[in-house]
């Protein structure tokens, strides 16, 4: 999240009654990338069911210092650790975009945003 922006993430995972054996995991995680930025995570779990396995698990903070020190301990600058990490914290996501055109389309608007973000620095 950029500047002063604000975000709640409200992530519902639904199991309905029947789903004998359905098993789900639901990970929301929220980076912000200003301190004026204000996130909520929110999972949600709705079980209508007994024999499940469900878990979640939520996140919201700041870029981690320690592995920007760590980056920049090696020669890089901060701009650059900076938007190492966050392509690491959104790799995972973006992996998983199963059509390519897609995929190239959101780091393209992941760098145009980081790009502009570290302007304001």
């Amino acid at each position: 999240m950029l500047d002063s922006s604000t975000l709640i993430f409200n992530g519902v995972g639904k199991i309905i009654h029947g789903a004998h054996g359905a098993k789900a995991q639901q990970e929301n995680r929220v980076l912000m990338l200003s301190p004026k930025a204000h996130g909520d995570a929110n999972p949600i779990l709705l079980i209508d069911e007994n024999d499940v396995v469900a878990g979640h698990a939520a996140s919201v903070g700041q870029i981690n210092k320690k592995q920007l020190y760590y980056l920049m301990s090696r020669g890089l600058s901060k701009k650059v650790a900076k938007r190492l990490v966050v392509r690491g914290f959104l790799g995972v996501v973006l992996r998983d975009i199963p059509v390519a055109d897609v995929r190239e389309q959101m780091v393209e608007m992941m760098e145009r945003k980081l790009s502009n973000e570290q302007g304001t620095e």
